[in-house]
């Protein structure tokens, strides 16, 4: 009787794990329950605004990302952050075959600002953004590449051994590595600056851009090649000029 009785318990519990998952559902797509029947809910979509590939953003989105490790002059016109996870396969194409061509066109003519933003997705890539935040100005964008280059090698790595390796390579000693691991305040400012990009920007994969100017903000979302790019800063950039 006892096995009886817990089989159907198990069954019960199954069920009604179902239903509750089921409304979870059902509510994220749209729909509603009402007396005895699921109807489509009525709602009130606001039409987003596009400039070509990018998403044009309300004039009152603040935007508190860190600028300490900020590439390319100050006085530039626009200044594009980069949202991007360590982890992410799309990221670390981007950043080493496209982002180079951009540092070259925009970025050492003085018409871009370029600020690298971890937006970690996992375990790995926060303590890699982690570690990232613990390195000097001079090391910290070769650090970046190098961990992109690598990704296949560490970013299933549990132990973090090769990590701590790479961030050794770039003068973060073991000691510090690890204190770096475990510190509260950065792990926090970053999962801040995340949560206040999605909410914000409503970044909810990487990579994403935001591009921003006296014209205004405007975020690219998804990997881009260089053409459309170069078109849309170029875009920008003519705007600002008149």
């Amino acid at each position: 009787m006892d096995v009886i009785i817990k089989k159907i318990s198990n069954t019960l519990s199954l069920v009604v794990m179902f239903c509750f998952s089921a409304v979870i559902y059902f509510n994220y797509k749209g729909f509603v329950y009402e007396n005895g029947k699921i109807h489509l809910r009525e709602q009130t979509a606001v039409a987003a605004e596009y400039n070509g590939i990018a998403t044009i953003l309300p004039k009152d989105v603040a935007i508190n990302a860190s600028q300490k490790y900020a590439i390319g002059s100050a006085k530039a016109p626009l200044t594009l952050f980069e949202y991007s996870s360590l982890t992410c396969p799309h990221c670390a194409d981007f950043h080493l075959d496209t982002m180079p061509l951009i540092e070259h066109e925009y970025v050492e003519k003085g018409l871009l600002r370029v600020v690298f933003v971890n937006y970690p997705l996992d375990k790995n890539s926060m303590k890699a953004a982690l570690l990232s935040e613990c390195m000097t100005y001079e090391n910290y964008a070769p650090f970046i590449n190098n961990l992109f280059y690598n990704q296949r090698s560490w970013w299933l790595d549990d132990k973090s051994e090769r990590l701590l390796r790479y961030a050794a390579e770039f003068g973060l000693g073991y000691d510090e590595a690890i204190a770096c691991l475990k510190d509260k305040k950065k792990a926090t400012d970053i999962a801040t600056t995340r949560y206040e990009a999605y909410k914000q920007l409503d970044i909810k994969g990487t990579p994403a851009f935001l591009v921003v100017g006296s014209d205004g903000k405007e975020i690219v979302y998804g990997a881009k090649n260089y053409s459309s790019f170069k078109e849309y800063l170029d875009g920008r950039l003519a705007r600002l000029q008149h």
